[in-house]
Parts: structure tokens; C-alpha cells; sequence
């Protein structure tokens, strides 16, 4: 199936017109593609129409060949800092085509793209190049938002930076004529009384008078009155109509009630979640909750608490597509990575760690989406910005509005109510506040943490059959094909409707996971204390010259839960595993923090052992020293008068001597002495002498060398 963001070399005849193109759209019969050649970036075309049986037909007899790996992955996936400094210029252009870039397939169609351009242009008053150049790059780099950054890493140009005039204050007709220090006075009026000192208007207008347009006043019972002219400062009037235009309605009563009260009550009620997504995998929306029951550890006593758990959902097809729980709080790492990591993944491999078998066909759902909306917990951090590398658009809602997040925010009652119904005498927690008396749920808790995920796995998997609610909206298309009302029913609709999103799974983790410094050595890559090497590395002498293409510090992907792997990139854009070189592969599939507590560990023995060894070592000078003094005063004594010849002369014999009497002594069957009564030593070994020796050798090997000579050899 040829799906959104694929990329494929198409290969020529003489090899010097091979081109790479990318897949930007598909038609409704699937008989049209929109692809993007993606060959040279300094000559960037427009998309052109290709027959998807002709993409076929070419992978079949091998002339195309589908790339696992993004080519472009340097200026798609930028470093921090280079993103922070451009981020602007980027944000500015993706402002113009943000827009036409969604008509899809109009965009396409040079004419109806001309028509479209022309409104940019009026609207925004600039030049066609520029928003011709804004396109290209967005379709060229797979439409991602990021291809809208100079590529600064081969022109090395820098940005211009846009520089905006203060509008002038607005002047009324009153008799008073309002000022720009009136404006000013205004709005910081309206901050110190109004917003902070949450006063009613006629009294934030008094205290406007008082403090911004007194003059000098008299003195009453000791305290200075100051005097207010009301002719010679703004009216209420003014003041309030000043008011009303400056502050939308919403934010006024944002003012008086609070900005959260305000978004819960007085927001319009005019739409619904899914009003304007075109298909499956267009929005997704992810949010995490404690789940409302107690579980308990692998030895079925202890209670360790609630998991943690993460809901990934479609919000076309009301399909749970990705899930994770934890037991940790959430996080990035723990959870929101996990279940868009499981969003994206096939469903059968994953329910086979839980020990449960399906098809593929029973939770079809292994994509990206075009766009994911979350809070501003785990996804406001830097983490998430590898989401946009994999082609994704990122929305944050802000902070106590649930109801920008209805569709998944409403799953997690749907699983409340299933936990207390069927766990109600398990540890399901029923109320969130006990009152003196009730049930504790942690003396009933009983179910694991993996009799938990299995328990959601099956409760995802029958949701996702289950018929939409009732207020579902079905469109006029969905009753004339006579579509199923279920999650999966719709989902497997829509994707006739509009092209999936998908990426290789290294370019998914390396996108997802947190990037750091390593360092290359002889001993592999070095991170964290721990090292790492690859079969390419080897081979290509990474290790040898300390360096990999020329740089002695990389940047690479890890996963702070597992240090079996980490992911690092080259220049052609190539993602690398590397696993621990085996002196370290007692560590493997342990945790960093597992491993640093290790490491400290043995920093602490050995700080700890310091004075110790020390201590020790001159015990042992000491002992030996006063011992090597003996021997050479006795030897010395012996060598009185000698000369070397005499000290070598029976050396050989009397190393026999000593070397049987030393072996006769361990052997295992000597006998010690244990009492008076009974003494055992071993034979005193027989002297031989030097000549006797030297003769009865000398024969064995006369004869052993005249027996080879008589066999002929």
C-alpha cells in the first residue's frame, strides 16, 4: 500500500537520472498519486502526478526501491539551538501557507494554486517567489513544518529579523481628548484594579482619578484629600468604551470571574471535536490519568498503588490507537513517548508480551497522525520536539480546559466505570474522598500490574467494536455507503478517504527519544561510563582514529529506562544501533540509574577501602621485610669464604633434592603430626650425585637416539 510520506528511488538506465520522490497525496480511487522529487535541493520542482500502478508495477520488477531511512533528516530534524535562533523565520512562512497547503488536492492543480497564491498575496502583501518557495520546501522536505528553515548548514546566510512600529492610542470625541498617556494610564488602570484588585468598574474609574489625575489637595483630620477636576481628566464613559474595544467580551469576564471560569462557562458552544478532520490519522489527541484502581506488587501482598495510564485517540473514528501504563508518574519518557511509540506500532507484537493473540485485523491501527493535540504536561517539555521531525503538528491546550481534549478526556470515564464495575471487589477505588467508614480498596486489592494491562488491552479491544454514541453525527456519505458506527468500522472507511501517515521505526525512535553528548574512544562510544560499538564501527576503524566522520563527540538517542542500546546519526542521514561492547554486557537491559548506582557503589568501596589498603600494604612491607632480613644474614653467614664456582657447583642436584623434598611434604597423603605420641614424616629423599646423574642420562639418550636410527628415523 502506497501510504503518505513514503519514499522511493526510482533507478535509470545509465544510473546518472535515478530520482528519489516522495508520496504528498493520493486520489480517493487510489489510481492518482502526488509525488515531490526530492533528488537535488538547490533545484526544488513542483509536485507532479504519477499512476500508482506505475509505482507498482516498478517495485515489482525491482526499478524502485522503497527507502527505510529519511534522506533529509539533518535540516528535519534540527539541534535546539539552531532551532530556538530560526524558529521564527520558520514560524513566519509556515503563516502564509498554513492555510493553502490543506486544499488538498486544489493545491496541486497549477491554475486553482495560482488562485489560492493570489489571496496570500493580498492578504499578507508579498511576492509570489516567496510563498513559491515556502511551498517547495514544504512538500520537498515530506510536509513538515521544519523543511520552512533555511538550510544555514550549507549557505551559512543568516536571518533577518522583523521589527514592529506601537499602534497610536485611540482618541475619542469627548470633550476630553484622550492621549497616548491617557491609553497608558488606561491599561495600567485596568491591571492594578480591575484584573488584580478585581474592582467594579466605577471604582477602578475612581482610583483611575485619584492616583492618575489628582492635584494638589487640602488636609482633613491629618491626611492630605487630593482634588479631582472631572473636566480635566477622561470620563467613565470614555473609560469604559475604551474598555469594551480594547477587551473582547470573554476576556472582560475573564477579568471579573477568572480567566479558567471564563473558558468553562462562557466559551461558544458552536462546534464539535471532529467537525473539520478530514479522515483517520488527521488528529489524534493524548492525555494520561491515574487509573482508579490498586494494584499489587508480583508477590501478591504488598499494594504499590494506581497506575499511570495513557490514551492515545482518533479523533475521526473515536478509535483508542495507542496506549502505555506505568507505574511511575507521568512523564515523557515513562508514558506520552510510549504510547505514541505503541500508536505507531503493530498491535499483534505488542499483545504478545501480555500473552494474548490477535490479528492484525482486530486493532488495525499502526500510524502517525497529521496532527496531535495535548496538555501542557508531558508534552511541554523539550522531548517532544522530535514529534515535528516525524511530519507531525503539535497542539498544547491550555491549562484547565479538558474540553479542548473531549474525545480522549471522555475514554478515561468509559474506563473509570469499567474498573469499578468489574474490579469493584479487586481494589477498584470508587470514590476519590473517603468518608469515616468506608471500604479502604487497598485491603481488596489483588490484580497485578500485568493482569492490569492485559485487563485494558481486552477492554481497548472490545471498545474499538463497540457502536459510537449515540450523538454521534453521521454525514450524509457515511448513510449512503451504509458505513458500521463503530471505531473500527470508521476507521477502516476513512482510509479510503485520505492517506496514512507513516515513517521507518529508527527514524520514529530517534525522533521520540532524548538526545545527549557522547564521546568517541578506543573503548567504543562513551556514555555515561558505560561504552558502546557497532559492526560498522568496527569495520570502518571508528575506534581506531577515535573519531566518526571527522568528530570525536556525537550526538545520540537513548532510552533512560534500558542501557542495551543507543541510536546515534551520520551525515547521510543513516540511523546506527549500537550495543554494549562486551565488557559491559553484564549491564545489559538494566536502567542508566541502576547502572550509576553501580558505579557509585564502587566509587564508595573504593574511597571507603583507601586507609585500609594502606594499612595493609605496610603490614605486608613490615612482615616481608623483616623476613628477607633473616634469610640474608643467614645466607651470608653460609657464603662465608665461598666462591661463585663452589656456590654453583652441585646447584642442579640440590634443586632435585629440594624439589622432592618440598613435593613430598604437600603431597595429599603425608601425615602431619598431631600429638607426641604419634610422628610421621616423609622419607628423606636419596642424594644423587652430579656425575652419576650426567652418566645415566647421557646412556638414555645414546640409546634412544640409536633406536630412531635403526627405525629409520
Amino acid at each position: 500500500m502506497i501510504l503518505e510520506g513514503s519514499i522511493y528511488h526510482l533507478s535509470s538506465l545509465n544510473g546518472t537520472n535515478d530520482l528519489i520522490i516522495r508520496v504528498l497525496w493520493r486520489s480517493e480511487d487510489e489510481s492518482k498519486i502526488v509525488v515531490m522529487n526530492t533528488t537535488d535541493s538547490d533545484e526544488m520542482e513542483f509536485p507532479f502526478i504519477m499512476n500508482t500502478e506505475q509505482l507498482i508495477s516498478d517495485l515489482q520488477q525491482k526499478k524502485a526501491l522503497k527507502l527505510d531511512h529519511e534522506p533529509d533528516q539533518q535540516i528535519m530534524y534540527p539541534t535546539d539551538e539552531y532551532l530556538n535562533k530560526f524558529v521564527k523565520s520558520r514560524d513566519s512562512k509556515w503563516e502564509l501557507i498554513k492555510e493553502i497547503v490543506q486544499m488538498e488536492p486544489e493545491i496541486y492543480d497549477p491554475k486553482a494554486r495560482w488562485q489560492l497564491i493570489i489571496g496570500v498575496m493580498e492578504k499578507f502583501k508579498v511576492k509570489e517567489n516567496v510563498i513559491y518557495d515556502a511551498l517547495k520546501r514544504y512538500w520537498f522536505y515530506g510536509k513538515n513544518m521544519n523543511g520552512l528553515l533555511n538550510n544555514y548548514h550549507v549557505c551559512g546566510s543568516k536571518g533577518h529579523k522583523r521589527e514592529y512600529n506601537k499602534r497610536p492610542g485611540r482618541k475619542g470625541p469627548n470633550i476630553y481628548l484622550l492621549t497616548e498617556t491617557d491609553i497608558l494610564n488606561f491599561q495600567e488602570a485596568v491591571t492594578k484594579y480591575i484584573i488584580e484588585g478585581r474592582l467594579k468598574f466605577r471604582d477602578a474609574h475612581q482610583q483611575l482619578l485619584e492616583n492618575y489625575y489628582k492635584k494638589p489637595g487640602y488636609r482633613l483630620r491629618g491626611v492630605i484629600v487630593p482634588i479631582i477636576v472631572e473636566i480635566e481628566a477622561p470620563s467613565e464613559r470614555q473609560f469604559r468604551y475604551w474598555y469594551n474595544k480594547e477587551y473582547p467580551f470573554k476576556t472582560r469576564k475573564a477579568h471579573k470571574v477568572g480567566r479558567r471560569n471564563a473558558e468553562k462557562d462562557f466559551r461558544a458552544l458552536l462546534s464539535s471535536n471532529s467537525v473539520f478532520v478530514e479522515g483517520p490519522g488527521a488528529l489524534y489527541q493524548i492525555d494520561s490519568t491515574p487509573s482508579d484502581v490498586d494494584v499489587v506488587a508480583i508477590d501478591g501482598r504488598t499494594t504499590i498503588g494506581r497506575p499511570t495510564t495513557f490514551i492515545v485517540k482518533d479523533v475521526f473514528a473515536r478509535k483508542v490507537v495507542g496506549y502505555s501504563s506505568g507505574l511511575k508518574h507521568a512523564s515523557w519518557i515513562e508514558g506520552a513517548m510510549m504510547a505514541l511509540e505503541n500508536a505507531s506500532a503493530n498491535k499483534a507484537e505488542y499483545c504478545k508480551k501480555f500473552n494474548i493473540d490477535i490479528n492484525e485485523e482486530d486493532w488495525p491501527a499502526a500510524n502517525l497522525p497529521r496532527e496531535i493535540v495535548a496538555d501542557r504536561g508531558e508534552m511541554k517539555s523539550k522531548y517532544p520536539n522530535g514529534i515535528v521531525t516525524l511530519g507531525i503538528r503539535v497542539a498544547n491546550t491550555p491549562s484547565y480546559r479538558p474540553e479542548l481534549k473531549a474525545v480522549v478526556e471522555q475514554h478515561f470515564r468509559i474506563k473509570n466505570d469499567m474498573i469499578k464495575r468489574i474490579l469493584a471487589k479487586a481494589g477498584a477505588i470508587t470514590k476519590e474522598k473517603r468518608d469515616p467508614g468506608d471500604p479502604d480498596p487497598s485491603d481488596t486489592a489483588a490484580i497485578t500490574f500485568d493482569t492490569f494491562n492485559r485487563i485494558m488491552i481486552e477492554h481497548i479491544l472490545a471498545f474499538n467494536k463497540m457502536s459510537l454514541p449515540r450523538d454521534f453525527l453521521v454525514t450524509p456519505e457515511m448513510f449512503k455507503e451504509n458505513v458500521e458506527l463503530t471505531p473500527n468500522g470508521l476507521w477502516e472507511w476513512g482510509k479510503k478517504r485520505m492517506l496514512l501517515h507513516e515513517r521507518p521505526t529508527s527514524t520514529i525512535h530517534y525522533a521520540l527519544l532524548p538526545k545527549e553528548t557522547a564521546k568517541v574512544t578506543r573503548h567504543g562510544i562513551e556514555f555515561k561510563k558505560l561504552c558502546y560499538s557497532c559492526e560498522i564501527g568496527e569495520k570502518q576503524g571508528w575506534f581506531d582514529s577515535e573519531n566518526i566522520e571527522g568528530k570525536s563527540s556525537i550526538t545520540i538517542a537513548f532510552d533512560t529506562r534500558n542501557c542495551s542500546q543507543i541510536i546515534f546519526q551520520l551525515q547521510d542521514a543513516s540511523l546506527i544501533y549500537c550495543r554494549l561492547t562486551p565488557k559491559y554486557q553484564e549491564y545489559e537491559n538494566l536502567c542508566f540509574e541502576d547502572v550509576k548506582a553501580i558505579f557509585d557503589f564502587r566509587n564508595e568501596q573504593y574511597k571507603n577501602k583507601s586507609n585500609p589498603n594502606k594499612q595493609t600494604k605496610a603490614e605486608f612491607n613490615a612482615i616481608s621485610s623483616n623476613v628477607i632480613k633473616e634469610d640474608v644474614k643467614l645466607t651470608k653467614a653460609e657464603n662465608v669464604g665461598m666462591s661463585k664456582f663452589e656456590k654453583k657447583e652441585n646447584k642442579r642436584a640440590k634443586r632435585i633434592s629440594e624439589a622432592m623434598n618440598r613435593s613430598s611434604q604437600s603431597a595429599l597423603t603425608a601425615v602431619s603430626k598431631f600429638n607426641e605420641q604419634y610422628e610421621s614424616q616423609a622419607p628423606e629423599p636419596v642424594e644423587v650425585k652430579k656425575n652419576e646423574l650426567s652418566t645415566t642420562m647421557n646412556d638414555f639418550l645414546k640409546n634412544k637416539y640409536k633406536m630412531k636410527k635403526e627405525m629409520g628415523l
